[in-house]
C-alpha cells in the first residue's frame, strides 16, 4: 500500500497541476501535487488580501471547484477558478455569518468564522448566449479528516461578489497562497497556534514577526542574471506591523532597493505619482521580467491594480504601483510617518517580503463574539471565553462576564461587568441629559430602533461611588410604563477592580450584534432615527447597484453614493419637510464615531449604524450643511482617521 500511495504522489507531481478527483487515500486530498504537504504562505490571523482587492479591474472570474481536507498539521481550503485568481480578502469575521443579498443569517457549525471573499467573481458565466452554471459542486462542505476546520459554506454569490466562509474550532493562524495551472485560491488553517513555519518569520505562539531587523535606512540586494516574472502583489495587516509581499516566479531571484523618498516619480519619463501619506517608501524589485518575455509556462504575471489599499492596516495608506522600465519594477508604499521597516526573501515560492512597523505595541485582538443567546428582550452575541446567566436568579442571557456568573436570589447586585435589561420608563426620560454626571454622548440606532449611547462618571448621590465610570446604551422600544416595554438598557459599570476600557469595547461590539424581540419591530433597514429639536424623523438605508441609498419615510426622495473607503467618509443632503434639510450619509467599517461641529459652535455626536449587505454605517444630523462648521470622525480607540 505505501508503494501505491508512493508512486500516486509522483505521478501527481509529474502532472504539474492539481486534480480535483485527487482520491481521499492521496496525502494531498485537496489536490495541490506534493507541494501542498506543508503550510502555503505566511500563518497568522490576521486579515490577507490581494489582487487588487476590493477594486480589480478585468471580467469576472468563475468559480469551478471547491474543496477541503485534512493534512498533517493544518486543514486546507481551495477554491479554483476556470480564468485566473480574482481579487480576494481572507478575514476572521463576527457573527452572525449573513447571506450577501438577502442578509440572512447563514448558520455555521464552529466558534469562529474565517471568510474568503472574492471579487470579481461568480459561479454563473454570463458572456455566453445564455447563462452557463461554473460551478455545480455543494455549497456546504465538510474536510475529510479535518480537525480544525468544521464545514465550509457558501455565504455570498451577489454583484460579483463571492464568498465562502469557513467554521473553525477557535481563531487560529491561517495562510494563504494563490497558484497558476488551474488558477488556485488556497488557505491553510493550523491545527493549533504554535505550528508556524520558522522559515517564514513565525512565532513561537503562531503569529508573524517582522522578517527581520528594521530600521529607517536605505537597503539594497542583488538579483540574479536570470530575471523573474512578478505572479502576485498582496497585503498584510498583523500585530506590530503591515506586510506587503511580492511573489515571484522563474529560476532567478528578484533584488531589491528600498528607502524613503520625497519625490515618487515614474521610472523613464520622470512624471509625479501621487501617492498618499505622511511618508512614501520607494520600494523597487530589481531583474524583473516583462510579461509575457522570460515567463515560466502556464504562469501568468500580475496584473495591477495600480492602487491597493488593506482594512486594519496601522501604518500603511495605500500601496501604488510605479512602472516596469527596464526590468526595475517600482512601487510607492504611503505611509502614516517614516517608520522602520524590514526586507527579506521567502522562499517556496520565492517573495520579497516588505515589513513596515506600527511604533506601537502589539494590539490585543478583539476576542472573537462567537456565542449567542437569546433573552427575553434581546438575541446577541457575545465573547467565547465570557460567560452569561442561566436564569434561575434573574432573566437568562442578560448578564455577562469574563468569568462563571451566580446572581443571588431576589437582589440586583452589580456580578458581571455588562448587563441588558427593559426598563418601563419611556425612552425621552431615560436619555434625558444629567449635566452633572454626563461627560460624552452619541445619537445612533440599535436595530432599527432610535438610540443613545451615554459614559456618565457618578457623583455619590446614586447607586454607585463618586468617579464609578458607565457606558450605557439606551434603545427606545415605544411607549412605557403601562403601555409597553419602555427602554432597553444595555450598559458596563466600572466596579469591583475590573477592565472598564475592556469591557466598554466588548460592550461597544455586542451592541451592534442585537436582534430586539421586545417592543414593536423596525418595518425598514432604519440607520438613523431623531425625536427632538431637530424635527422626528428616521433615515432608512438600502444597497442597490453598489451604491448605499438614504431617504426619509414615508415620501422622501432617495438620494444615493457609492460606499467610502475603510476610513472614508460621504455626506449627502436628504429634505425633511419643505426648506428644511439633513445632513445624511455613509462612513466606512472602521469609522465608530463622527462628531459634527454645529454653527453656534456647539458638537453633535453620531455612531453609524451599520447598513445590510455593506461594510459601511449610516448616519443622518438634523443639520443643513450651512449649519455644520465641521466634520470629524475616529475609530473605537478614540484615533482621528479624518476630517474636514
Amino acid at each position: 500500500m505505501r508503494t501505491l500511495v508512493a508512486v500516486l504522489v509522483l505521478m501527481v507531481a509529474a502532472a504539474g497541476c492539481a486534480s480535483a478527483n485527487v482520491t481521499a487515500t492521496s496525502p494531498d486530498p485537496a489536490g495541490l501535487g506534493v507541494a501542498g504537504t506543508a503550510p502555503v504562505g505566511d500563518a497568522d490571523t490576521g486579515p490577507v488580501q490581494g489582487g487588487g482587492y476590493p477594486d480589480p479591474a478585468g471580467d469576472p472570474a468563475h468559480l469551478t471547484d471547491v474543496r477541503t481536507a485534512g493534512q498533517d498539521g493544518f486543514d486546507r481550503i481551495v477554491l479554483e477558478f476556470a480564468e485566473t485568481v480574482p481579487g480576494y480578502r481572507v478575514t476572521y469575521t463576527e457573527p452572525p455569518v449573513r447571506a450577501a443579498g438577502s442578509g440572512a443569517v447563514v448558520p455555521i457549525e464552529g466558534q469562529a468564522y474565517l471568510q474568503i471573499t472574492t471579487t470579481p467573481a461568480s459561479t454563473v458565466d454570463l458572456s455566453g448566449a445564455g447563462p452557463r452554471t461554473t460551478y455545480t459542486g455543494p455549497d456546504r462542505l465538510q474536510p475529510p479528516r479535518g480537525e480544525v476546520v468544521t464545514e465550509v459554506v457558501q455565504t455570498g454569490d451577489f454583484e460579483s461578489r463571492l464568498a465562502w466562509t469557513a467554521g473553525v474550532t477557535e481563531r487560529l493562524p491561517y495562510a494563504v497562497q494563490v497558484f497558476g495551472g488551474p488558477p488556485r485560491l488556497v488557505v491553510d488553517v493550523l491545527h493549533d497556534s504554535g505550528g508556524g513555519q520558522d522559515g517564514n518569520g513565525q512565532n513561537g505562539d503562531g503569529h508573524l514577526r517582522p522578517i527581520g531587523e528594521a530600521s529607517t535606512d536605505d537597503v539594497a540586494a542583488d538579483g540574479t542574471a536570470a530575471p523573474v516574472t512578478l505572479t502576485d502583489v498582496r497585503l498584510g495587516a498583523h500585530d506590530g506591523f503591515d506586510r506587503i509581499v511580492f511573489e515571484t516566479a522563474g529560476g532567478g531571484r528578484a533584488g531589491w532597493e528600498i528607502g524613503y523618498t520625497d519625490q515618487p516619480r515614474a521610472q523613464g519619463s520622470g512624471a509625479p505619482i501621487e501617492v498618499p501619506g505622511a511618508a512614501t517608501l520607494s520600494i523597487t524589485l530589481t531583474d524583473v521580467a516583462l510579461p509575457g518575455d522570460d515567463a515560466p509556462p502556464g504562469t501568468p504575471p500580475w496584473d495591477g491594480p495600480q492602487r491597493q489599499r488593506i482594512e486594519g492596516a496601522q501604518v500603511l495608506t495605500e500601496l501604488v504601483e510605479g512602472t516596469l522600465y527596464e526590468g526595475r519594477y517600482a512601487f510607492y508604499a504611503g505611509l502614516t510617518g517614516m517608520q522602520p521597516f524590514a526586507v527579506g526573501r521567502l522562499d517556496d515560492p520565492q517573495r520579497v517580503v516588505v515589513d513596515v512597523l506600527t511604533g506601537q505595541p502589539a494590539p490585543d485582538r478583539p476576542v472573537a463574539l462567537t456565542q449567542r443567546c437569546e433573552g427575553p428582550a434581546t438575541a446577541v452575541s457575545y465573547p467565547r471565553s465570557w460567560s452569561t446567566n442561566p436564569g434561575d436568579a434573574v432573566a437568562p442571557c442578560t448578564r455577562f462576564a469574563p468569568q462563571p456568573i451566580d446572581p443571588p436570589e431576589g437582589t440586583d447586585a452589580r456580578v458581571a461587568p455588562i448587563a441588558v435589561s427593559v426598563e418601563p420608563t419611556p425612552f425621552f426620560r431615560l436619555a434625558s441629559p444629567d449635566p452633572a454626571t454626563e461627560q460624552d454622548r452619541a445619537v445612533t440606532v440599535v436595530d432599527g430602533r432610535q438610540a443613545v449611547r451615554i459614559e456618565r462618571v457618578a457623583t455619590g448621590d446614586g447607586l454607585y461611588p463618586q468617579g464609578t465610570r458607565t457606558t450605557s446604551y439606551l434603545v427606545d422600544l415605544g411607549a412605557g410604563v403601562d403601555d409597553g416595554p419602555g427602554t432597553l438598557v444595555a450598559n458596563t459599570v466600572g466596579i469591583g477592580g475590573t477592565d472598564h476600557g475592556r469591557d466598554v469595547a466588548v460592550l461597544d461590539r455586542m451592541v451592534r450584534t442585537m436582534e430586539i424581540t421586545a417592543g414593536s419591530p423596525a418595518q425598514e433597514s432604519v440607520v438613523a432615527a431623531y425625536s427632538g429639536g431637530g424635527g422626528a424623523f428616521t433615515v432608512t438605508a438600502t444597497m442597490r447597484d453598489g451604491q448605499v441609498c438614504l431617504r426619509i419615510p414615508p415620501d422622501g426622495a432617495e438620494n444615493c453614493v457609492a460606499p467610502p473607503t475603510a476610513t472614508g467618509v460621504t455626506t449627502v443632503p436628504l429634505a425633511l419637510v419643505g426648506d428644511r434639510r439633513v445632513t445624511a450619509g455613509v462612513a466606512g467599517e472602521r469609522v465608530f464615531r463622527m462628531e459634527f461641529a454645529q454653527a453656534d459652535g456647539d458638537t453633535l455626536a453620531v455612531l453609524p449604524a451599520p447598513v445590510p449587505e455593506s461594510a459601511t454605517g449610516g448616519f443622518a444630523v438634523p443639520l443643513a450643511a450651512a449649519e455644520t462648521g465641521g466634520l470629524r470622525w475616529s475609530g473605537a480607540d478614540g484615533s482621528e482617521l479624518g476630517s474636514r
